[in-house]
């Protein structure tokens, strides 16, 4: 995967953390490139953490903003600055219609007309995930006029690891090697997602699974996608 300063990169995920468990390595090469960049959540990320009914809480709406402060360290470290933020109860997705999702994810194609976008693979346990992935899906299929070149999915730690049918198989591989520590660095800013290893979002659990994707394809490090979509002219 080669970046230059002439692509437009989205990234549409469910919650703030998933884009850099997912594919912060990658992002960081492109920010490199001077790839132009804007993330999108969809959702808050906190809220399952609180009793039912207790999703506007005081304490639920100050882990809000917690996450989001949290969000925008980590994607300084990355450098990038062009992001959204989203409201949608954590792991509640389906209690929104998904046209909601589609149509939102088609004004953001459609205004900043990506060549490249980065989501969820539809092979993972989180229901937030798999609705954003038929999402973008839906929002970026195949038209006549239509920027995008490609749509890779990714896999997010813990939903995608925990799935023991249908897992994520991914067919392309991009080596971070000199961009893992930046990884690591952006995504400890995220505390109460840290937990000891053998937790997979630990430090030596992301060490880990980058490592064993680098085994996979020859590399020492590497971040794992499946190409979706894909058009090469």
């Amino acid at each position: 995967m080669i970046f230059s300063n002439k692509d437009k990169i989205l990234v549409i995920v469910a919650h703030p953390d998933d884009d850099i468990l997912g594919c912060g390595g990658t992002l960081h090469k492109a920010v490199k490139k001077k790839s132009k960049i804007k993330v999108i959540y969809f959702g808050e990320g906190v809220s399952s953490r609180f009793p039912i009914g207790k999703e506007l809480s005081k304490e639920s709406l100050k882990a809000k903003r917690t996450r989001e402060l949290e969000a925008k360290k980590a994607l300084k470290v990355l450098n990038i600055k062009d992001f959204k933020f989203g409201n949608r109860f954590c792991t509640k997705f389906d209690k929104y219609p998904l046209s909601d999702f589609i149509s939102e994810a088609e004004k953001i194609i459609s205004n900043f007309k990506p060549n490249i976008i980065f989501t969820h693979s539809n092979r993972d346990l989180n229901i937030d995930h798999g609705i954003v992935h038929k999402a973008v899906m839906t929002a970026s299929r195949p038209k006549m006029i239509n920027t995008i070149k490609q749509i890779y999915s990714f896999e997010v730690p813990c939903s995608s690891n925990w799935i023991y049918e249908d897992k994520f198989n991914p067919n392309v591989y991009v080596d971070i090697s000199k961009s893992i520590k930046i990884k690591q660095k952006a995504f400890q800013v995220y505390k109460n997602e840290i937990r000891p290893f053998p937790f997979p979002r630990s430090k030596i659990g992301i060490d880990t699974l980058a490592k064993f994707r680098g085994m996979q394809s020859g590399l020492k490090y590497a971040e794992a996608f499946r190409l979706e979509r894909g058009k090469f002219f």
